[in-house]
C-alpha cells in the first residue's frame, strides 16, 4: 500500500485508528486504508517506527558517503587516465 498522507486519527473503544490517504492519477485524494492500534501500545508502536526510520536514515547516510568516496576515487583515476592518454598522444 502506498500512502501520501494521514487524513484522520481517532480514538474510540480503546483503539487508535489512523486513516491513510493516497492521491489518485486525477489528483484527488482517496482513502486507502486504516491502521488500527490498541491505545495501550500506541506509544510503543510510534516509538518503534521512529527508531526504525532513524536507523534506516543512518544506514542511507553511510551508503551515500561511501558512494561519494568511491565516485571521488573513480573520478581521480579517470582524470589520471585522461592526462596520461593526452601526454601519450602528444609524444607520438
Amino acid at each position: 500500500m502506498l500512502i501520501d498522507g494521514i487524513s484522520d486519527v481517532t480514538l474510540a473503544n480503546g483503539v487508535v485508528r489512523i486513516q491513510l490517504n493516497t492521491v489518485n492519477p486525477d489528483g484527488t485524494d482517496a482513502k486507502v486504508g486504516t491502521i488500527e492500534i490498541p491505545a495501550a501500545i500506541v506509544g510503543d508502536i510510534v516509538n518503534g517506527l521512529a527508531a526504525s526510520v532513524n536507523e534506516l536514515n543512518a544506514k542511507l547516510i553511510e551508503v551515500n558517503e561511501a558512494n561519494q568516496k568511491t565516485d571521488s576515487k573513480k573520478d581521480s583515476k579517470d582524470e589520471k587516465r585522461k592526462i596520461n592518454s593526452f601526454f601519450k598522444l602528444d609524444l607520438l
